[in-house]
């Protein structure tokens, strides 16, 4: 609470015991001085207030791509937000400066769908790549028309640009998927692997593969 005294102390000012003084627009005023101060946030804190802050980046970069609304889906029926969800998945990613230190570990998108089985990466000829898998559907939460989603990252940056790839709409059931980088993206080192449910809206983790190329 904040008491005029207009008459008294006219020229005093600052602290005065657990009072301060003070002039506020031609008035003398008085209030009571904060005991309570927050300490300094510790080097922990700090580091992780950086991660916290990137993350939020990293969302409206999923949510350009239009991979947050499977974070939406992965949360129903949990305590928590899909923004949470996608906070918790994701601090192991990020180190103290507020970077991407594993992008083995970032996670573009989580689900109850089945990833596939048996993924393996190899590069081709003329910039094409070819990923296969066992196209079997003998799992739950695994259908033959599940859509096979790919994405890339490029290496550092403070914006988390991610990108997808034309598949021509792959499926489970192909058991493989030949494609290139658009020219836009063929220094993006981070490749990720999503498959999603064409009928509920679910999709599966991600899958990482580091793109090196053969010299």
């Amino acid at each position: 609470m904040i008491a005029d005294y207009r008459g008294l102390f006219r020229s005093m000012s600052g602290r005065i015991g657990d009072f301060i003084v003070y002039n506020h627009r031609n008035r003398i005023c008085v209030r009571s001085y904060p005991t309570n101060v927050k300490a300094p946030c510790t080097p922990g804190q700090l580091a992780q207030q950086a991660r916290v802050a990137s993350i939020a980046v990293f969302y409206h970069a999923l949510k350009e791509a239009g991979v947050y609304e499977y974070w939406k889906k992965a949360a129903e029926g949990m305590t928590q937000s899909g923004y949470n969800l996608l906070v918790r998945c994701n601090l192991p990613a990020f180190d103290g400066e507020g970077r991407i230190g594993d992008f083995s570990k970032l996670q573009l998108s989580q689900g109850k769908v089945r990833q596939l089985s048996g993924l393996n990466l190899e590069e081709g000829t003329d910039g094409e790549w070819r990923l296969t898998w066992n196209g079997s559907i003998q799992w739950q939460f695994a259908r033959k028309d599940d859509v096979v989603k790919l994405y890339v990252m490029e290496d550092g940056g403070e914006e988390f640009d991610v990108e997808p790839i034309e598949t021509g709409e792959c499926r489970r059931g192909d058991g493989e998927c030949v494609f290139r980088l658009p020219e836009r993206c063929k220094d993006f080192p981070h490749l990720y692997v999503l498959v999603c449910s064409r009928t509920d809206g679910q999709c599966s983790s991600s899958r990482y593969f580091l793109l090196t190329h053969k010299f």
